[in-house]
């Protein structure tokens, strides 16, 4: 390779980094924003991914990352669904009441708002399990770059086996209630189409009353009354959200294979330095036992010397 090839390749890799630290840079930027994490927590996370990268740890720094990134960014779509519900008891709250017959005489209006609240409440809950693991990996980010400044990269290993412990327990709660939501959910979304097709029979009902006073057969009212829309409309939201639900499950369980291996990853890397240090055992054994060795060799070599010198 000639020397200017040389001087192109060089230009070219350190070219190369810059793009690397500023598209790292540009990440780092995207996650605060898409997460709604402050600085001081996006940093500590900062911090240790940085670390296990520099100790030829890229997998665990990426597992670590997702499992955060999920958490604070399912949040944020938790505080959307909240918005929502809030939306549609601000509807609710505008109607007038319509007499339903659904098991007992109720009315829709109040039916339905107390349904949305109990979503609210399930919603809520979900947030603060996440707040838990979230607050859970920032603890344990701190807790690991501490321990490597103390103890190296052992202790570290140690901190991150620990953490992650913890954080399958707080996701496994976190699935259940997530299981609990999406019931609850699927139920509300029954309900309320059961509302709308009974507020749509009554509407037939009294529609085929004055035909068949004329003369007229029965038929298919098709024009919606306000209460049968508004069914309508209430569900919509409701069953996207059942399916993006069904989704999350999804990846709570994909969350939870990354931290199972994440955890593999630990201690894969901690039997491969049990291994290196017992080949370091074994060397430093055979040192001494040569040195042992050659002691009583040097020891009779020096008598001969001595005696030759007498003689």
């Amino acid at each position: 390779m000639s020397k200017e090839s040389r001087k192109a390749r060089k230009r070219g890799e350190i070219s190369g980094k810059k793009r690397l630290c500023k598209n790292k840079e540009l990440l780092w930027r995207f996650s605060m924003e898409k997460t709604g994490q402050n600085i001081e927590d996006m940093d500590i996370i900062k911090q240790l991914t940085e670390l296990l990268e520099s100790q030829n740890m890229q997998g665990q720094s990426q597992d670590f990352m997702a499992l955060f990134q999920y958490a604070a960014g399912m949040q944020v779509q938790l505080a959307l669904m909240a918005e929502e519900l809030h939306g549609v008891k601000e509807q609710l709250a505008g109607l007038q009441a319509v007499g339903v017959q659904v098991g007992k005489p109720q009315t829709m209006k109040a039916d339905l708002t107390k349904r949305m609240e109990g979503l609210e409440t399930n919603i809520s809950q979900l947030s603060k399990r996440l707040s838990a693991i979230k607050d859970h990996l920032i603890e344990t980010a701190k807790q690991a770059v501490n321990a490597w400044k103390e103890k190296g990269r052992e202790g570290m290993n140690r901190v991150l086996r620990t953490g992650g412990s913890g954080v399958k327990n707080l996701l496994q709660d976190y699935r259940e209630k997530l299981v609990e939501t999406l019931t609850d959910y699927e139920k509300t979304a029954n309900q309320i189409d059961s509302i709308g097709d009974e507020l749509k029979q009554i509407g037939n009902s009294f529609a085929n009353v004055g035909r068949l006073l004329t003369g007229k057969g029965a038929q298919e009212v098709s024009d919606e009354k306000t209460g049968v829309a508004l069914t309508r409309a209430v569900n919509a939201p409701i069953k996207k959200r059942i399916a993006g639900l069904q989704s999350s499950l999804g990846q709570v369980d994909r969350m939870t294979e990354k931290l199972d291996q994440f955890s593999a990853r630990l201690e894969t890397r901690k039997e491969s330095e049990k291994g290196r240090i017992s080949v370091k055992e074994k060397l430093s054994e055979m040192k001494e036992k040569s040195g042992q060795q050659k002691k009583p060799q040097e020891t009779s070599k020096e008598k001969n010397k001595e005696a030759g010198l007498s003689m």
